[in-house]
């Protein structure tokens, strides 16, 4: 009976010590998981702009401006000036977004993945509580950042490609009048 209960004890205690805590970390799981959410939302919030779009809209800026900069020799009105000038301001932003967005969308899928691999190790119990705490805070940094950038670029974006709808019209007919009449060709794309 005594060896019996002695097996009995050793079988338990086998049981628990190979169950891992995984109770106190739910609430960092729960944390993670609403995180990896929240980037996720970023990232398609960020992908409803049109690159298709912002490349053209480069191109066609970068084309007119250079146009406009070797053939315009008169004075052009305010409207035609402020025009002028609100195409020029936005190509540093245009080409940003462009050099950037693979990266943009890179380093938030990794983001994506840092937190569904922390997510599953704490539910796993294969992480330290001293670990997973220092873990969790990183991820949590890192999340924010990157919340953040997409949130920034995709309403600079936003705004600079409503300048150049605003202000191509105007562009557009001062190319005309310069090029008796017609626009220079642009290798415009049409898909992704």
């Amino acid at each position: 009976m005594k060896l019996l209960s002695f097996i009995l004890l050793c079988c338990l205690a086998v049981f628990c010590a190979s169950c891992k805590n995984t109770h106190g970390y739910e609430k960092y799981v729960k944390e993670l998981d609403s995180l990896k959410v929240v980037v996720e939302q970023a990232i398609g919030n960020f992908k409803t702009v049109d690159s298709v779009a912002v490349y053209n809209a480069y191109i066609k800026q970068q084309t007119y401006t250079q146009f406009i900069n070797a053939n315009l020799k008169d004075t052009v009105s305010k409207e035609e000036a402020l025009s002028l000038s609100s195409l020029g301001s936005i190509g540093e932003g245009l080409q940003a977004y462009l050099s950037n967005r693979s990266k943009w969308l890179a380093e938030a899928s990794l983001t994506i993945n840092q937190l569904h691999h922390l997510s599953t190790d704490l539910k796993n119990g294969s992480v330290e509580i001293d670990e997973a705490v220092e873990y969790i805070h990183t991820e949590k940094l890192q999340s924010e950042k990157i919340i953040e950038e997409l949130k920034v670029n995709t309403e600079s974006i936003r705004k600079i490609l409503a300048v150049h709808e605003k202000s191509s019209p105007v562009v557009e007919e001062i190319v005309k009048k310069l090029n008796n009449g017609s626009l220079p060709p642009l290798p415009i794309k049409t898909e992704k």
